[in-house]
């Protein structure tokens, strides 16, 4: 009876193996296609009485976001800056948490992507320069000098996300654990340079 099974399990083990390896050299290519947000840089430049964020981040959005947005769906991403002071037994003291939200929408008559940010609205003529607009944050003041004390160390944080809450309601059904609308960068800490 053993003998009768041996050439089946050994076919099956080889089918097996060749699933696994299938599986292994697909997965960069699912990785590839679906969204994400990279922080590439971040720093705090000071200015006379206070501390302004610049970041410069990418955002991959995935064939199914994409076609989502020139629908028009528009994607709001929500960027959170903090400042703490590194505490050796217990949590970091926050000294200060900004956000900021980011839009991004088509607009199917004039076919130009809309970018809203602080209230003011840009257009694009492709969704490549839109991106950029977005992916790069220059100046935005977010903490002020009288915050913060002479020879302290600091810890600051960004994060980068599409915030799900402000699609439309059924977008935010169909988004619940989907790997495609689940846009958030990694946490990106760094120690700034403080100069007063």
């Amino acid at each position: 009876m053993m003998v009768y099974f041996m050439p089946y399990y050994k076919r099956a083990k080889l089918l097996y193996a060749f699933i696994f390896t299938l599986l292994i050299a697909f997965t960069p290519i699912a990785n590839a296609a679906s969204s994400a947000v990279h922080i590439k840089s971040a720093d705090l430049l000071a200015n006379e009485d206070s501390y302004a964020l610049s970041t410069d981040f990418d955002i991959v959005l995935s064939p199914v976001i994409e076609d989502a947005l020139s629908k028009g769906i528009p994607l709001t991403f929500l960027i959170e800056f903090q400042l703490s002071t590194p505490r050796k037994y217990w949590f970091d003291d926050e000294i200060i948490t900004q956000s900021q939200y980011l839009t991004i929408s088509y607009h199917a008559l004039s076919r130009q992507y809309l970018v809203v940010r602080n209230g003011r609205q840009q257009s694009f003529a492709n969704l490549q320069q839109a991106k950029e607009e977005i992916s790069n944050i220059k100046s935005w003041t977010v903490v002020d000098k009288k915050l913060l004390k002479k020879g302290e160390t600091y810890i600051a944080a960004i994060k980068v996300r599409l915030d799900q809450t402000k699609l439309p309601k059924p977008v935010q059904v169909e988004a619940i654990g989907s790997d495609d609308w689940n846009i958030a960068s990694e946490l990106y800490r760094w120690t700034p340079v403080i100069a007063f």
